[in-house]
């Protein structure tokens, strides 16, 4: 008989859905959004506070205060080191008791990373994405709009 592993629930998992690229959300937006991000994937960083191999579950913490659940139960093993900073990028789920929780499809120690640095060039891309959105409303707009 075959047994169930982390893989074949991986597997699943990515056969069962199209994988989308992970909106780059801080913890605290992440926390804030909660349930309206259920089933949308998300990249995020923060530092590893809790781990338990028994239950499959981490915590991020954004360093703001904010605290993030993670169900690790595709990325095990878990190497991590408590206090590393982890990005990872997976869906979010929202418990039966409510609580938003992230479900990593990939995870990655980036200690080192130059946190302050990560948030302005985050800033700068968003201030792109934004100019870029509003250029594309505008290009949509009728032409004869210009012509009164």
């Amino acid at each position: 008989t075959h047994t169930h592993t982390h893989a074949d629930e991986l597997f699943a998992v990515i056969m069962s859905m199209s994988l989308q690229s992970g909106q780059v959300l801080k913890v605290h937006e992440i926390v804030a959004q909660g349930q309206a991000l259920e089933g949308k994937a998300i990249r995020t960083i923060g530092k590893l506070i809790r781990y338990s191999a028994v239950s499959s579950t981490a915590v991020l913490s954004g360093g703001d205060g904010c605290q993030l659940t993670l169900s690790t139960r595709l990325v095990e093993p878990f190497p991590y080191r408590l206090h590393s900073l982890v990005q990872v990028i997976g869906e979010v789920e929202v418990s039966r008791t409510g609580e938003c929780v992230a479900v990593p499809r990939v995870a990655r120690c980036v200690d080192g990373l130059d946190m302050r640095l990560h948030d302005e060039a985050l800033a700068v891309w968003r201030q792109f994405l934004d100019k870029q959105q509003q250029q594309q409303q505008q290009d949509e707009l009728p032409s004869d709009i210009f012509d009164m």
